[in-house]
């Protein structure tokens, strides 16, 4: 199968003249390079096949030092389901959307191998084998199969789908088909992740089978949280994902003895991080995204002129060129009148704030209608840097320019009220999610809340303006409706090409319109921009059956059935659910309060399991753990409070208000870990327990796309669904037990 897949790579790059030239030769080299890694992955696999036999024997440290082994397990577990996801989602576009996908893939195969656990040496040599095809698809095939699963996915959903642009109306039985497609490779992917991370899974398993189990536990969370702390430290020194690999795969060496298994691996460990290592133009792995920036000479502007172009994950995002009117007059043309027509609709500003500045073309703009004071925000350092090296007006270096990397929504709460002339949105559209949800970095950007806001910095008689590429009617038709409720009247509009530029002036800062009622607006509680009314578009659901579907079959494929659990298994399982779903609105919420950035969602993942750690010292403090009809009460309280706390309340509060809605918001977490710890505490078999645990998250993130119907407040009420279907679980557990 690697032998075939390095084939149909390689003619994938050669399968007509017409295909090899679409390619350019920078990316024709690294799709046959590609190959012919996939080919020697598949040969490497072969080889193993027929010749060698995979050692069973497993180091004596995995099992003189079992906590050790167990802290291993879990960090490598975390920072490796980290480090995939992200470079799925990177080189992948599709998986932008359904970012779900690799990582329900992680925590299916996690939690499979937990149930099967004797995790040996030969495992982590699996788990290299599968990891290298794996890797070099993602590598390679991005350049082959970006652009065809775009425009699938583009003309598969109603969604709005960014960078390809929309193609001309499809039928419903194209549309359909493009569905069907997109589930298939969606399936695909979900079984080989899955596969993979069995593997992980079985070392997590049979780790947690030699130690107590709820010092392993803590254990266990402290190792997942030391994986997460160490994948966001990699990401933000912005490294490549040649290090990610490296940094990740090392530490399986732990369970294999020396001679000739770890030499095995070690090459099978840098044939993986060799497999990601290629890249095109200048790419920069930011703390966000993969970013690949390209410079192009433009002579017709003048001699040693030069463009830059832009792409987020092998996909247009902006390109910044010359524009001042010395260039134009040579080249005869202006490539984007958009950005100056802003300014001969409306007076000329003095202060200026840009939110998604990017590499500086808005600035420019604004600078050349001669600007005083421009503050221009982004929350991608990354992108900021590039514009500052590379933009041809060097907008960045002007004195009257303020950089400031944020997130748009805390920048508005920070500024005092009536501080600028013009509040502009730049082309803030995002290929990127945030955390584990459904809503995207710009999402809370464009809702009502959000808006209104903006409309408290600008002065009376200024201005809010909105740029942004629109391919849709029922898009436009948003962008105004939002506009004109923000600013309480009309709005100018303006379109070039792709480009639609909305300008709204401000009579009254502190009011606006109601919003129309024959037009769905994103709000902080329904904020997904992208989506043309509230529910989830068919591709989703088509996807999201054929993955459960996948799902169910590789856990029956793998010898798991109901049989095999009890109704003690169901009560963790369905705690997990509810887990992931608590999760992801703390996320969701803090990052209102606080801004849509990195650390954000990563500091309160790290919050979450701190939690945990606090909930299993206070269990191991007590003889029995905290009685369930008292911990449930406090969690179903907890819920209540988590479910009516708005982030708006503590605004203005300063830091104690912001630490007393972090606690409310989060505690949920802690009442449902004293749950946990002492169900877990007395388990005959820790490894299925946890597997069962692990699964139950796979359930919540295929609940967590309701959110596109019922809003991002819903998961508290799915949630406290779960908990108490988790309660019912364990008082059926109890009656078998008297029974017994």
């Amino acid at each position: 199968m690697l032998l075939g897949l390095g084939l149909l790579l390689a003619g994938g790059a050669l399968w007509s003249a017409e295909g090899a030239a679409s390619l350019s030769p920078a990316r024709a080299i690294v799709v046959g390079e590609g190959a012919g890694l996939l080919l020697l992955a598949g040969a490497v696999a072969l080889a193993f096949r027929c010749g060698f036999s995979i050692p069973d024997e497993t180091a004596d440290r995995a099992g003189t030092h079992p906590y050790a082994t167990l802290f291993l397990a879990s960090f490598v577990a975390l920072f490796i389901e980290l480090m995939l996801i992200r470079y799925c989602n990177s080189q992948i576009r599709i998986f932008a959307f359904y970012k779900n996908v690799p990582l329900i893939g992680a925590y299916l195969g996690l939690g499979l191998g937990c149930c099967l656990a004797a995790g040996r040496g030969r495992h982590v040599l699996q788990f290299l084998l599968w990891l290298v095809p794996l890797a070099v698809f993602l590598s390679a095939g991005s350049f082959v199969m970006g652009s065809a699963l775009g425009t699938i996915a583009s003309t598969g959903s109603s969604e709005h789908i960014l960078g390809d642009g929309l193609p001309a109306e499809v039928s419903w039985g194209a549309a359909l088909a493009n569905q069907l497609a997109m589930a298939a490779f969606c399936v695909w992917t979900l079984v080989a992740i899955t596969l993979l991370f069995a593997r992980l899974g079985r070392l997590l398993g049979d780790a947690f089978e030699r130690v107590p189990r709820l010092p392993g536990y803590t254990v266990n969370i402290v190792g997942s949280l030391a994986g997460i702390l160490a994948f966001l430290a990699i990401s933000v020194l912005e490294t490549p994902p040649w290090l990610w690999f490296a940094a990740g795969l090392l530490p399986l060496l732990w369970w294999l003895p020396t001679g000739r298994a770890t030499a095995t691996a070690l090459v099978l460990i840098a044939v993986a991080a060799m497999a990601v290592f290629p890249s095109v133009g200048e790419t920069v792995w930011s703390r966000y995204q993969k970013l690949v920036a390209h410079r192009l000479p433009t002579p017709e502007a003048g001699p040693g002129s030069e463009a830059l172009l832009l792409e987020i994950s092998d996909v247009f995002y902006q390109i910044a060129v010359d524009r001042r009117p010395e260039t134009l007059a040579r080249t005869g043309e202006d490539p984007m009148p958009h950005y100056d027509a802003i300014f001969r609709e409306i007076p000329r500003p003095d202060r200026v704030l840009i939110v998604g500045a990017g590499t500086g073309n808005d600035v420019a703009a604004t600078l050349r209608a001669g600007a005083q004071h421009v503050d221009a925000v982004d929350i991608d350092p990354a992108i900021v840097e590039l514009g500052r090296r590379w933009h041809p007006e060097r907008p960045y270096d002007d004195p009257r320019v303020r950089v400031i990397v944020d997130d748009a929504r805390h920048r508005f709460r920070v500024e005092p009220p009536g501080s600028y002339d013009v509040v502009m949105f730049g082309l803030l559209d995002s290929h990127t999610q945030l955390g584990m949800s459904s809503v995207r970095l710009d999402n809370y950007v464009f809702t009502l809340e959000s808006l209104a806001e903006a409309r408290r910095l600008v002065k009376p008689g200024g201005s809010l303006v909105i740029t942004a590429a629109s391919f849709r009617p029922w898009f436009r038709e948003r962008f105004r409706a939002l506009l004109e409720t923000a600013v309480g009247g009309d709005v100018i509009e303006m379109r070039h090409g792709a480009w639609q530029t909305f300008i709204g002036r401000v009579t009254d800062p502190s009011r606006g319109w109601p919003p129309p009622e024959d037009v769905t607006l994103p709000s902080d509680d329904w904020p997904f921009l992208y989506l043309p009314n509230r529910g989830i578009p068919a591709a989703y659901l088509w996807v999201v059956g054929c993955l459960a579907l996948a799902s169910v079959w590789v856990l029956r494929w793998n010898g798991l059935s109901l049989e095999r659990f009890t109704s003690h298994h169901g009560h963790l399982f369905l705690l997990g659910a509810a887990f992931l779903l608590m999760e992801v609105h703390a996320i969701n919420r803090l990052a209102l309060l606080f801004g849509t950035t990195w650390l954000v969602s990563g500091v309160t993942i790290a919050l979450v399991l701190v939690l945990v750690v606090l909930a299993n010292v206070t269990t191991l403090a007590t003889r029995q753990g905290v009685p369930y009809p008292m911990a449930y009460t406090l969690l179903a309280a907890s819920l209540a409070a988590s479910f009516a706390i708005d982030p708006a309340m503590a605004l203005g509060g300063g830091t104690s208000a912001a630490l007393a809605f972090g606690l409310a918001l989060l505690s949920p977490v802690y009442f449902a870990g004293l749950v946990f710890a002492r169900s877990f505490r007395n388990v005959q078999w820790a490894a299925p327990a946890i597997g069962a645990n692990i699964l139950g998250s796979v359930l919540g993130g295929w609940i967590e796309y309701s959110t596109m119907a019922l809003g991002t407040r819903s998961l508290v009420l799915l949630a406290a669904a779960l908990y108490a279907g988790s309660w019912l679980m364990l008082s059926g557990a109890a009656r078998v037990r008297q029974g017994r």
